[in-house]
């Protein structure tokens, strides 16, 4: 089974600077290229991130946010987690360090449905 989690996020999240916060905190494999990154977790935690071309935001409650969305991130949570680590802390720990050291507005929703997370100018929430 898997979980499949979402960011939305404004063109202050660029990819570069995901992958520069997914080093920080311990990412595997990370891959940059222009327009995307990728990475891998031990607890099984994998992110995608891609630049955006549709500005739409997809997650069905936005907390009052309004923003073209310019930067697309995907996490698979998938399989048992081993012994001692988690997906969604190593999920969480990204989110505040994004949160700490950019101002991007984002929201991230369990497969659009589900708000989880949402950064906005008074900082990170959580549902």
């Amino acid at each position: 089974m898997g979980l499949d989690i979402h960011l939305e996020a404004d063109s202050r999240l660029a990819t570069s600077e995901i992958a520069r916060i997914l080093e920080k905190i311990g990412a595997h494999n990370i891959e940059l290229t222009e327009r995307s990154v990728d990475a891998y977790f031990e607890s099984g935690l994998s992110v995608s991130a891609t630049k955006s071309s549709d500005a739409a935001i997809y997650a069905e409650e936005a907390k009052g946010l309004s923003f073209p969305v310019a930067t697309r991130c995907y996490f698979r949570v998938k399989g048992p987690e081993p012994e001692g680590l988690s997906p969604l802390r190593d999920l969480e720990l990204f989110l505040r360090r994004i949160s700490a050291e950019c101002e991007a507005h984002f929201l991230v929703s369990f497969q659009y449905e589900s708000l989880m997370y949402w950064r906005d100018g008074s900082g990170l929430h959580v549902a």
